[in-house]
């Protein structure tokens, strides 16, 4: 039983979809941030790997699976709102999360409107990937990682060549996922309709006692 609950709480958040792909699509989007920081920017002499991890990955996982495969899933595709008002509720949160970045009024501004505006953009390539959460996992990961191992600032906000860099790198990201059939042939399972996906996941008190026994 227990099993059985923690699968279907995987494919709800997007974790058993294919992981392949979406990260390649990460690394290539990336590229302009790892390029531009990488002739711009030095190494950060502060970074170490407990750093790197929790900021590059472990933060950014427990953000994705979170606030675009709970929350945005549940708004969007459970109680069927429209895409908007889904992405905004969980994107409204993303951004409160990282106020702790600085104390400066104008600064927060700035903070807010980046990371609110990279959720809404993260909640868009979720459903764009048929509810994948690794692909925006992977972008989340990639710009975070780019970020600290050049040191380019202590916050969300950047300067004009570093944001200059991150906006290619989004630019990308969303042509590759526009074109990303045609780019390479996806894997049958991910050609799958979520509503038909999400037909098949309700189990009734039946299927769970067949399940069991």
């Amino acid at each position: 039983m227990h099993r059985l609950g923690f699968k279907r709480a995987a494919r709800e958040l997007g974790l058993t979809k294919p992981v392949g792909r979406g990260l390649a699509f990460a690394a290539i989007a990336t590229l302009p941030m790892l390029i531009t920081f990488s002739l711009t920017s030095s190494v950060n002499p502060k970074m170490t790997f407990l750093t790197v991890g929790v900021l590059c990955f472990i933060a950014p996982f427990a953000e994705e699976v979170l606030f675009r495969g709970f929350l945005f899933r549940q708004l969007y595709r459970r109680a069927r709102l429209g895409f908007w008002v889904a992405a905004l509720f969980p994107s409204v949160l993303f951004a409160i999360a990282h106020l702790y970045q600085s104390d400066d009024f104008n600064e927060l501004v700035g903070i807010v409107a980046i990371t609110g505006t990279g959720s809404i953009l993260f909640c868009w390539l979720y459903m764009k990937w048929k509810d994948n959460v690794w692909p925006v996992f992977g972008l989340h990961a990639g710009m975070n990682l780019w970020w600290e191992v050049f040191a380019v600032d202590d916050t969300a906000l950047g300067g004009w060549v570093s944001n200059g860099a991150r906006l290619a790198t989004i630019i990308i990201a969303v042509l590759l996922t526009i074109y990303k059939d045609k780019i390479w042939k996806p894997l049958p399972s991910e050609t799958i309709d979520v509503d038909v996906e999400l037909a098949e996941s309700k189990t009734t008190p039946r299927d769970l006692r067949s399940a069991v026994t």
